[in-house]
């Protein structure tokens, strides 16, 4: 052990043998008990509830009998005594108010809770020959020694209410307050300590083509210690699963390379990794696309002008990417909004609050919909828009004015020229012309297109002209026995123009039978009125 005599008055400890305990293995100096966790700061009222769990990291038992605990603020003092036991090896001993149930030995505590300067723990054996100290919260202006007996100067974070301070890792002991323990917000007395670390997944490469497709991805620990623990990297394609395995615990900062053997028709992987208490799950998801980098990001639609309360946004789409894109979109005046896209394919929207907007827009995947955390108003009267990655320019969109209530969108067309037009908003999905090709009528609903025969790719088209410009609807289809055949929409957000089709399937995809069908519609403005409904027929043939 290392020997060391205490004074519990003063707190003042004289070190021994100092030289020769520097030139021990650190293994050596971890054979005595440690002080393992400490709440001093349990929620409520502290009586009965604070406690401290020691830990015995040797692989021998070690009798504790006369061993103390004391507490510091200004000064050191007494809070319990070991009567006779034994803490045998790698097993921890909890010491705690009579709240807490678990506890092997029973005492009211009053630890310092920390707030204006450094406070302690101390564990002393029953000869005082050897000392463990935890040092909290700063400064250190009560001038409390480590165990070394010299001024501390390595001092743990002060934990909140309800949370304790711990280990690290159990029965690792630097000697170093403030590398040795962390804040942990879910205590483990009695227990083992959560081991927080981060594994990180990076740069996937194709290693060979042929004959097979091998591909290799990177593994490293971030994280400041070794974690013991295996984590479990997982491969999909189209979501079913093609590899997985278990990876070896990794010591910090080190790495790995795992590879494995991909099926010909799998082209878009997203990689996971699984491990418990990691502390960044950002990068334990890696996608990769076989047909490497896809063109860059563009514009595709716009909503500067939404009604009152509401919020605007752009959209973006998005090719297959092989890494994190970090963007900005910038308008003439420098004012920029900054963004990541996520390394596969589709529509992203971009908006200030993401919970609001699938509020909005509940027909929109929430996974499509980033916030921003910087924004620039979208001029209602016209504006310039430039999408940049880094330095460079990959799109840019100019508009001269703006219609309340609608969507900018990028229609393509089959000739592949691009045309820009208002129209009823669709975000997180491409912007069908067809849709935005909308047929005069002046009655609310218009039906057209029945009779319609589906096998051949025939549709029903419902065209609304409604009065408001803001509106939830509903559209459901039964057949004539008032079955519901399928839902089309369901507190739908649309603006006073547009259409819905069906494509003559059920909910489940099957084709529905010939026949007559009856069409419900339900509609009221967004801003509170009566509901219109209206029933119409159609024939499936």
């Amino acid at each position: 052990m290392e020997h060391k005599t205490f004074g519990a008055r003063t707190g003042h400890v004289t070190h021994i043998l100092c030289a020769v305990i520097l030139l021990l293995p650190i293994a050596w100096l971890h054979s005595s008990v440690v002080i393992n966790e400490v709440c001093y700061d349990p929620p409520g009222a502290d009586a009965q509830q604070e406690w401290i769990e020691l830990y015995n990291p040797s692989n021998q038992t070690i009798e504790l009998t006369g061993c103390k605990i004391y507490s510091c603020g200004a000064e050191w003092s007494l809070g319990f005594v070991f009567p006779y036991y034994l803490l045998r090896p790698k097993h921890f001993v909890m010491v705690g108010g009579e709240g807490m149930t678990n506890a092997q030995f029973y005492t009211d505590f009053v630890f310092q809770n920390g707030g204006s300067a450094s406070d302690a723990i101390r564990f002393v054996n029953a000869d005082s020959t050897y000392t463990d100290t935890v040092i909290y919260d700063e400064p250190n202006s009560n001038l409390i020694t480590d165990d070394y007996g010299t001024e501390a100067f390595s001092l743990a974070p002060d934990a909140p209410e309800g949370c304790s301070l711990a280990r690290a890792i159990d029965g690792l002991d630097t000697n170093m307050c403030e590398n040795d323990f962390i804040i942990e917000q879910n205590p483990t007395p009695n227990s083992p300590n959560r081991v927080y670390t981060d594994y990180a997944l990076y740069s996937p490469q194709l290693m060979q083509e042929l004959p097979q497709k091998i591909l290799s991805v990177g593994i490293r620990n971030l994280g400041s210690y070794y974690y013991p623990y295996p984590a479990q990297f997982s491969v999909y394609a189209s979501e079913t699963m093609i590899h997985q395995e278990d990876i070896v615990p990794l010591v910090a900062s080190d790495s790995i390379r795992v590879q494995f053997v991909l099926p010909d028709d799998a082209y878009l992987l997203r990689m996971t990794l699984e491990l418990e208490n990691d502390v960044n799950l950002e990068n334990n998801v890696s996608y990769y696309s076989i047909e490497g980098n896809g063109s860059p990001p563009t514009f595709s639609e716009i909503f500067p002008a939404p009604l009152p309360g509401k919020q605007e946004w752009l959209e973006v789409y998005s090719a297959p990417i092989n890494h994190k894109g970090d963007y900005f979109i910038q308008d003439e005046a420098g004012a920029y909004i900054s963004f990541n896209l996520p390394p596969v394919s589709g529509y992203y929207v971009i908006c200030t609050n993401k919970d609001d907007f699938v509020a909005e827009y509940p027909q929109c995947p929430a996974s499509s919909v980033l916030e921003s955390s910087t924004w620039t108003a979208l001029n209602n009267d016209g504006d310039v828009l430039y999408l940049y990655e880094g330095e460079q320019i990959l799109d840019t969109i100019s508009y001269e004015s703006s219609i309340q209530g609608k969507s900018l969108l990028k229609l393509n067309s089959q000739d592949e020229q691009t045309e820009w037009r208002w129209g009823s908003p669709s975000p997180g999905e491409a912007n069908d012309a067809h849709t935005h090709d909308l047929p005069e009528h002046t009655e609310r609903l218009k039906l057209l297109g029945s009779p319609c025969d589906p096998r051949f790719g025939e549709q029903l088209t419902l065209s609304y002209n409604l009065p408001d410009i803001s509106n939830r609807i509903n559209l459901r289809i039964y057949d004539l026995n008032g079955r519901l055949v399928v839902n089309l929409a369901d507190n739908l957000l649309v603006t006073d123009r547009g259409v819905i089709h069906w494509n003559g399937r059920h909910n489940s995809g099957k084709l529905a039978q010939r026949g007559l069908y009856i069409l419900l519609w339900e509609s009221v403005p967004e801003t509170g009125s009566k509901v219109y409904r209206k029933q119409l027929t159609a024939v499936i043939k």
